[in-house]
């Protein structure tokens, strides 16, 4: 869904006479700027690719030879698409925004805002942004910081992501900045590159990244806010109110709640037919759940314990009531992430596969892999229960020994349900889960960040901050013109997204 941006002028008065109003939007992908011949797929049709067109979720989008196409994707941030190049976007909600390259280059620009890496922060740089997910034939890229980062796919067999600026992870491995992660059947391979190199494609994109911003500071004094605004005057921006409310902030006594679900998630129940799985699917004993390749999935088991899920997984909750809680995972990985565990008043939380199983004893973080040559549980933090023992972090229990384990993220779903947010946070008031932390703070973020906006007499777009003039473009320069000079907490008012 697209939300579009009204932007009322008020003369500072109880009493504002408005002017004209003018239309912006925040959320959706839509093309921008497209250099020599470039298409789009949605069903059967096959359509040109212009400036300005709306795009939809299974669109295919593909550019010929030498060709080039901009997209706009969270305020701020930008996909270039190389020549001879195919991708589809597989879902473009912000907070969920994964996108399939088939063949071909990407480059993703992504906003920046000066002094955001500041040590005072609780959480990381890299969890207070959305994931963007980029899928191909043999990888999966999470970009996780600004920065500028290129994915090249010319073969099946291989992946290689260019980190420019800023960090990324590829296969479960962490690329920094100046550097390359070339992914194949030997694993990911990093190495330094030399940074002043630059094709066809990328200067081009460095061209987009310099006009836009230029296009933002045209709007110094010829922009409709700055021209009827009075110097003590203040611009509101009305959106239409949030039709999805986080879950997060919900608490339900009733085990089972979905909070995060993507595209291609199925549960079953009293053997008849699968059904997606939603956000407003409430799960019961018996049901049996399952992913698709590369989704995931977030259940709230009980309050502060949630239970997230890899792609081609599936799992069976034999008992899912305040009385009890025993999953039973058939196939694939799961993640149970308790931040807070009282026995007393908790019920018995027993974790398993077909041959192995364990009662929860504590808060922590414990992972289940179903493998070829048996069910795995690895204690990262915590304490369970496994032969009338405990057994404590950080250890990895077969059927035959339990031994030391690594606590290091190792694949897509380790780094997924650390970004989600692992832990608990003390916000000064009260001991809450990390990912209800952190998904506060992107959401706060997404809402103060800005809008695109269209140039009268224009077709492209361009970013416009809501009031902050340190949002930087990557590349090295900042958007100077901001619709609203004074910030306070009555300021702007947005809906969160």
């Amino acid at each position: 869904m697209i939300y579009m941006i009204i932007l009322l002028i008020s003369l500072g008065s109880i009493n504002a006479q408005l002017h004209d109003s003018y239309e912006g939007f925040m959320t959706g992908v839509r093309a921008n700027a497209v250099k020599g011949t470039a298409f789009y797929q949605r069903g059967d049709g096959k359509f040109n690719l212009e400036a300005g067109l709306k795009l939809q979720e299974g669109d295919f989008i593909k550019t010929e030879k030498n060709s080039y196409a901009e997209l706009l994707l969270q305020p701020g941030n930008y996909l270039r698409v190389g020549g001879d190049t195919e991708f589809q976007i597989l879902s473009e909600p912000n907070d969920r925004m994964r996108l399939k390259l088939n063949y071909g280059s990407v480059t993703l620009e992504i906003l920046g805002r000066e002094g955001e890496d500041s040590s005072d922060f609780y959480e990381s740089l890299s969890q207070r942004y959305e994931l963007i997910r980029v899928i191909t034939p043999n990888s999966v890229v999470f970009i996780t910081r600004p920065g500028i980062f290129r994915i090249n796919s010319f073969d099946a067999a291989r992946t290689e992501m260019i980190v420019r600026d800023g960090e990324a992870v590829i296969n479960g491995r962490r690329v920094k900045e100046k550097r390359s992660g070339v992914a194949s059947s030997q694993g990911v391979a990093i190495a330094e590159i030399n940074s002043k190199f630059e094709d066809d494609f990328d200067s081009w994109a460095r061209e987009r990244a310099e006009t836009v911003v230029r296009a933002n500071r045209s709007l110094k004094n010829d922009s409709p806010w700055a021209k009827n605004l009075k110097k003590e005057d203040d611009a509101i921006v009305d959106l239409p109110e949030e039709q999805n409310k986080s879950k997060r902030f919900v608490v339900s006594a009733k085990p089972g709640a979905v909070t995060f679900v993507e595209a291609g998630v199925e549960f079953m129940r009293a053997a008849k037919n699968w059904e997606p799985l939603t956000e407003k699917s409430q799960l019961e004993t018996g049901d049996t759940l399952r992913t698709g390749a590369h989704t995931f999935t977030e259940l709230t088991i009980l309050p502060d314990m949630n239970l997230r899920l890899d792609g081609k997984s599936e799992i069976v909750f034999e008992e899912l009531s305040n009385d009890g809680i025993a999953v039973k995972l058939l196939q694939g990985s799961a993640i149970l992430d308790v931040t807070r565990y009282n026995k007393k008043e908790v019920p018995e939380i027993q974790l398993g596969g077909a041959d192995l199983s364990v009662a929860i004893a504590d808060e922590g973080n414990y992972r289940i892999d179903v493998q070829p040559n048996g069910d795995e549980i690895t204690v990262r933090d915590g304490k369970v229960i496994f032969k009338e023992r405990f057994v404590g972090g950080c250890h990895k229990i077969t059927r035959q020994t339990v031994s030391d384990c690594d606590k290091k993220n190792g694949d897509s779903l380790d780094f997924w349900s650390d970004h989600r947010g692992e832990g608990k946070f003390f916000n000064g008031r009260a001991v809450i889960s990390m990912s209800a932390h952190l998904d506060r703070i992107r959401r706060l973020r997404f809402r103060n960040t800005g809008f695109w906006y269209q140039n009268p007499g224009k077709t492209d777009y361009t970013f416009v901050p809501f009031y902050s003039t340190r949002f930087r473009s990557p590349y090295g320069r900042g958007y100077s013109t901001v619709l609203s000079p004074r910030y306070g907490p009555r300021r702007i008012n947005l809906p969160l997204p």
